[in-house]
């Protein structure tokens, strides 16, 4: 019966190590993602700062003037958004909008799947 009751001691004990070291890997894998969210944040900032410096610059006017601010204004839009919410809550926008418009998500991930392709082919037409 003791070694029934050993045996089971060990199998819990090992469970415990598993939990414990997933639940590490858990927290890594949040800290490597706020990370790079946090970098994210500075690059698209950044972004928007150079296109309203090279608009100007170039003293652009009109209808070029306007989309050079609605894309720097959208940039800091979406540098905000990033900013104010952790990896948690993204993943919990990210699903609820998914559930509520399955078929335009689909699409927009097919979209940006082939933008993403074209750009990391590059040039490259052999």
């Amino acid at each position: 019966m003791s070694n029934t009751n050993g045996a089971v001691s060990q199998g819990e004990e090992v469970t415990q190590e598993i939990r414990d070291d997933l639940k590490e890997v858990g927290r890594e894998i949040r800290q490597r993602a706020n990370d790079v969210k946090d970098e994210v944040v500075k690059q698209l900032y950044g972004a928007a700062e150079t296109i309203r410096k090279e608009a100007k610059e170039s003293h652009l006017e009109g209808d070029g003037k306007a989309a050079a601010h609605e894309v720097a204004k959208g940039l800091e839009k979406a540098a905000n958004y990033l900013h104010s919410r952790s990896v948690e809550k993204m993943g919990d926008d990210a699903t609820r909008v998914v559930r509520r418009n399955p078929m335009r998500a689909v699409m927009t991930a097919l979209i940006v799947g082939l933008i993403l392709g074209v750009l990391l082919k590059g040039g490259d037409k052999k």
